[in-house]
């Protein structure tokens, strides 16, 4: 075998071996961030703050004006009205300044946190992705984690969340008592 082909065939390994990486670091969760989101009335705003590990994405403005994740006065209050000491990629907090709700993480299994509802930083109630799907056959699937929500749609009005599950499963939830309104 002459070292152009030698050299071609290597090339085509290296290739073929990145290219065969590809899906599984497509697929990977996606690291914590920093965020803020402000109530839909803007009197509030919920910081967020990433948990210090290495893959994190750290928002330097955000850490400069904001020391800890919570909820604080949307007109540049650096002094927060409650705290909290989880992380979340995704949450709704309700204009009236009290409660909130947050989502749970990338889901690897049905033991794990689907939602939880607070009061001034203190939970009221959580729900595991068990309590919800009835149907595990249902989820859809990637290679590290699976999809269990179809449907989000947050009433920041009514005080309501209502989530519609992949196995077909609707919950209504009041947002300040974390209850179910209607299944």
């Amino acid at each position: 075998m002459s070292a152009a082909v030698r050299s071609i065939l290597v090339l085509q390994l290296i290739v073929l071996s990145l290219v065969l990486c590809l899906p599984a670091f497509a697929d990977t969760p996606a690291p914590p961030r920093d965020y803020a989101k402000e109530t839909e009335n803007g009197q509030y705003v919920f910081v967020m703050l990433a948990p210090p590990e290495k893959w994190v994405s750290k928002n330097p403005e955000l850490r400069k004006t904001y020391r800890v994740s919570g909820l604080y006065r949307n007109d540049g209050s650096t002094t927060p009205l409650w705290t909290v000491s989880w992380y979340s990629f995704s949450v709704y907090p309700s204009s009236d300044g009290r409660h909130i709700v947050r989502m749970g993480p990338w889901a690897s299994s049905v033991d794990q946190l689907a939602l939880a509802f607070y009061e001034n930083g203190k939970e009221l109630k959580s729900y595991l992705i068990r309590d919800l799907v009835k149907n595990q056959l249902k989820l859809k699937h990637t290679v590290s984690h699976f999809f269990w929500q179809k449907e989000l749609k947050y009433n920041d009005e009514e005080g309501t969340i209502l989530i519609n599950t992949h196995d077909d499963q609707t919950y209504l939830f009041s947002v300040k008592t974390g209850e179910k309104v209607k299944e």
